[in-house]
């Protein structure tokens, strides 16, 4: 009687948990999804640091995705800030600049670790989103790094999102 009660639970559990495809649009699959739902987030303060940056997009990815499996990670070397569905990791970083340069190599080698560690290993994806403006040198060396992650696969597996704040002339 307790383990078809426990089972029945799960299952409900279960039926309950969306997934990406839930909320794709007709021509997209989930890696186009996560994609355009990660574009279409506005951070509400580029003054925010790093990990409110990785909260505010965890709060959008949960009002855009609900009831999909979401997790925030704890801030270690080789973690991800955020996981969804166990596939797609999301790696937030401020902008760089010549003070963050060691930060700027720092991801470089955090997306090789995921090309070994996630990509080779169980064909996930890995979204880079970088929240500000690089300066040229650093942002061409991101841009770089990605390209030359996504050489040697069938398809593509990191993506890189910039968010910028808005300039107006005027």
């Amino acid at each position: 009687m307790v383990l078809s009660f426990y089972l029945k639970s799960k299952n409900e559990f279960k039926n309950r948990m969306k997934r990406i495809s839930d909320y794709s649009k007709s021509w997209e699959n989930d890696v186009t999804c996560v994609h355009r739902v990660l574009y279409e987030w506005h951070p509400q303060s580029f003054a925010l640091s790093e990990p409110e940056q990785q909260k505010d997009l965890q709060i959008w990815l949960q009002r855009n995705l609900p009831e999909v499996p979401i997790a925030q990670s704890e801030i270690e070397k080789d973690t991800p800030d955020l996981v969804i569905e166990d596939y797609h990791i999301i790696q937030v970083k401020l902008g760089f600049t010549e003070e963050s340069r060691a930060e700027c190599y720092r991801c470089i080698g955090q997306l090789e670790r995921y090309r070994q560690k996630w990509v080779d290993a169980k064909h996930g994806v890995v979204y880079l989103v970088v929240v500000g403006e690089s300066q040229a040198e650093f942002q061409e060396m991101i841009h770089k790094g990605i390209e030359l992650l996504n050489q040697g696969h069938i398809g593509r597996y990191f993506f890189l999102v910039e968010k910028f704040p808005v300039k107006f002339h005027g």
